[in-house]
């Protein structure tokens, strides 16, 4: 999330930003009247204020899922004052005031405080639960506002919308890219310009993985079964062994073929591994410009 600070630094560098706003800022746009909770549907709606698009959206699988996250920490937390309560019944030393606040470190953990009070009555521990407050805490589940200064003929409010949800990618590459498949860190080198020659390869790489992604995933399959796959693919002789001739199979496996028919169609090579190209591959830095 870009913060005021964020967006003016973009805008003195001529960027646009499409950005999400927080919880406490929608609320202050539905309290300010500027956003209304009959506009929050599954299809993307947008209001103008300040100079700035909002697009405003309601996710009812991300709905459901809140809801039912809550429901089950809320059980959670009454299943173990309960337990609490009926210990206290059977060992009359328990202290009514650590059962009070562990009650209170539980609604503190899952934040239910907005609408969940617990309170001593003699030695067991009773919540209360207030209706309207938890209505209001449930208002925005699933719900979320986008923030952006590009022009409407930059971008339509779908154009927006995708462009905000693109964010799962980038942090799904960030991923790959940290520990994932390609595993930029640890970094074993020191000068600035092999550390960013070695950021630029693994960027490339990345670009391959997503490029095989995209061409697999018809298949139900991921990068790392494609490339255990491929790993498959070998070298074959041709002629004497003293020629040291190798070329690609012309068939391979269902498995592996399944692959290779999704990938862009390339010559076979015909490769010498003679003792010079043997010599290199063993030391891959001698010779190297």
């Amino acid at each position: 999330m870009i913060k005021r600070m964020g967006k003016a630094a973009l805008g003195e560098a001529q960027f646009h930003y499409v950005t999400a706003l927080t919880d406490p800022q929608v609320r202050a746009l539905l309290k300010r009247g500027v956003a209304q909770m009959e506009l929050f549907e599954e299809t993307p709606a947008e209001v103008e204020t300040g100079g700035k698009r909002l697009i405003l959206r309601c996710n009812p699988a991300t709905r459901d899922r809140e809801q039912a996250r809550r429901a089950d920490q809320w059980q959670c937390v009454r299943d173990r004052i309960t337990a609490r309560n009926r210990a206290m019944e059977q060992k009359p030393r328990l202290k009514a005031d650590t059962s009070l606040r562990q009650a209170q470190a539980l609604v503190k953990k899952y934040r239910l405080g907005a609408w969940v009070t617990v309170a001593l009555e003699g030695r067991q521990v009773v919540w209360q639960e207030d209706a309207a407050a938890r209505a209001g805490a449930a208002q925005l589940d699933g719900c979320y506002v986008v923030e952006t200064d590009l022009p409407m003929e930059a971008a339509t409010t779908e154009q927006v919308h995708e462009r905000y949800l693109d964010l799962t990618r980038v942090e799904r590459d960030f991923r790959t890219l940290k520990t994932g498949l390609l595993e930029i860190r640890p970094v074993f080198v020191r000068k600035a310009q092999r550390t960013r020659g070695h950021a630029i390869v693994s960027l490339l790489a990345l670009k391959l993985a997503r490029e095989l992604d995209r061409r697999v995933a018809p298949l139900g399959l991921t990068v790392a079964d494609a490339m255990e796959r491929l790993g498959g693919v070998r070298l074959v002789r041709l002629g004497d062994a003293e020629w040291g001739l190798w070329r690609l199979a012309d068939r391979y496996p269902v498995a592996q073929q399944e692959v290779l028919d999704v990938l862009p169609k390339l010559p076979v090579p015909m490769l010498s591994l003679g003792k010079a190209n043997r010599n290199r591959l063993k030391n891959t830095r001698q010779g190297r410009l």
